[in-house]
């Protein structure tokens, strides 16, 4: 069975954020690739914050924060391209 990945996106005045949780290697692997490819492509670089939970699992977060970001689209674009291509339709409440 294929496991749906979620993303927990977060935006208020002055920043925003996804989250994306990984409980195996190689899609913690996938993500960052992700991450790299959307950075090339648009020449913008989040904030990138690796939290591991233990040997397999944890979570990469993508921030954006202060005027140069979130004062224009680059920062939702990033996020959008991000979840498109890891095929991630839906957020975690």
């Amino acid at each position: 069975m294929k496991q749906e990945h979620k993303a927990c996106v977060r935006m208020e005045e002055g920043y925003m954020r996804a989250t994306i949780d990984y409980s195996d290697l190689s899609y913690k692997s996938k993500i960052t690739q992700a991450i790299t490819s959307v950075e090339q492509r648009l020449d913008v670089h989040p904030e990138v914050i690796n939290r591991k939970d233990d040997e397999v699992s944890g979570y990469l977060t993508v921030e954006f924060s202060g005027d140069d970001y979130t004062c224009n689209r680059n920062s939702g674009e990033f996020i959008t391209k991000l979840l498109d291509e890891l095929d991630i339709s839906e957020c975690a409440v």
